[in-house]
């Protein structure tokens, strides 16, 4: 395990994160647009939302949590809003009607740059905290499948597209990649939500499908028929793959799904919000979160990878809020370093 947290924090130090392909040439083009906080207000609203995934899902446990803590330890009343994914509530936060989502870093940077499972930029997007790191995932399949190693999907049913939560289809493509496995060799079969592609794995629905692991729904379809995580070959040539999409190959920990010593993706989980929200709202709810972190580690087992180390990363795809800046300057872990990468991707 100690191996295993050091190579992580060797990726999380890196000072940058190389994207996929498709996004890469938009990237190298221009530098993002990193304008200030658009809301100078110093007042702090009575209520906040906290977009997530659905119920069920890592991100909704990461979101429950944190507003929880922050309703009980700011003057703010904090609640989440569950959608279908990113895809989903974007526009919700491009139109300041919710504060804050949970998103991953790939996800952040097609959001902004308008790529990838994007048609539209969101330039307002803005990273608060880093998060969960590693957030991991891989091809679950039910456990007395025939399907033991990534190779035998060939011929199988996989599900596909996963509506609002585009992303799922990004790494899930990932973990095919570095598996030798071409969209062309599986029998796709579209969903419109990820908790529903989860749930047809033990209905026997379909043989697999890609899905965050140590989530709630992963142990809701473990008990209707045992599950097992697919491991993906530990190589340099894998982590070259993952490299593009901010992620790398990490040896997961015993949970739901877990048969043996497994390997997987592991990436960045980000806390975002968005320049509509003012920086004292930003920098009153970080405090809380920083101060209660124990608090946070007893709701849900994700929170005991969202430590303070990971919170001001520097391999950043999307600027920090200033608001955040601030808390991170003011605890003293915003460096030298953090400020050279924001010059980095800003124009």
């Amino acid at each position: 395990m100690k191996s295993i947290t050091i190579g992580l924090r060797i990726l999380l130090a890196s000072s940058f994160v190389v994207l996929p392909q498709w996004q890469a040439g938009a990237s190298a083009a221009a530098k993002l647009q990193c304008g200030p906080t658009a809301n100078t207000s110093n007042d702090l609203p009575r209520t906040i939302a906290i977009a997530s995934n659905l119920a069920g899902t890592g991100a909704h446990a990461l979101a429950s949590g944190l507003s929880a803590v922050a309703s009980r330890a700011t003057p703010i009343a904090a609640k989440v809003q569950p959608y279908n994914g990113p895809n989903a509530w974007m526009p919700l936060m491009e139109n300041g009607e919710v504060e804050f989502g949970i998103i991953n870093i790939l996800d952040s940077h097609m959001a902004v740059t308008g790529t990838g499972n994007y048609k539209k930029s969101y330039p307002m997007l803005r990273v608060v905290a880093g998060g969960v790191f590693p957030f991991t995932g891989s091809i679950m399949v039910r456990d007395k499948s025939e399907i033991k190693q990534p190779s035998d999907l060939k011929g199988k049913r996989m599900a596909w597209d996963f509506g609002g939560h585009a992303i799922t289809q990004t790494w899930q493509n990932a973990a095919m990649e570095v598996s030798g496995i071409k969209p062309s060799d599986v029998v796709q079969v579209r969903f419109s939500n990820l908790n529903d592609a989860i749930r047809a794995v033990p209905e026997g629905r379909v043989d697999a499908t890609f899905a965050a692991i140590g989530i709630g729904i992963n142990e809701e379809v473990n008990a209707m028929e045992p599950i097992r995580f697919l491991s993906l070959p530990n190589t340099d040539a894998s982590n070259k793959i993952l490299s593009k999409y901010g992620g790398s190959i990490v040896k997961q920990d015993p949970t739901a799904g877990i048969r043996g010593d497994t390997h997987v993706i592991g990436y960045p989980l980000h806390l975002a919000s968005s320049t509509k929200v003012n920086d004292r709202t930003v920098s009153t709810v970080l405090k809380a979160w920083w101060d209660n972190l124990a608090e946070l580690q007893t709701i849900h087992p994700q929170f005991k990878k969202w430590t303070k180390d990971v919170q001001a990363i520097t391999n950043f795809t999307i600027p920090y809020h200033s608001g955040a800046v601030k808390f991170y300057k003011e605890a003293g872990v915003w460096t030298e370093k953090h400020d050279l990468r924001t010059k980095e991707i800003c124009s």
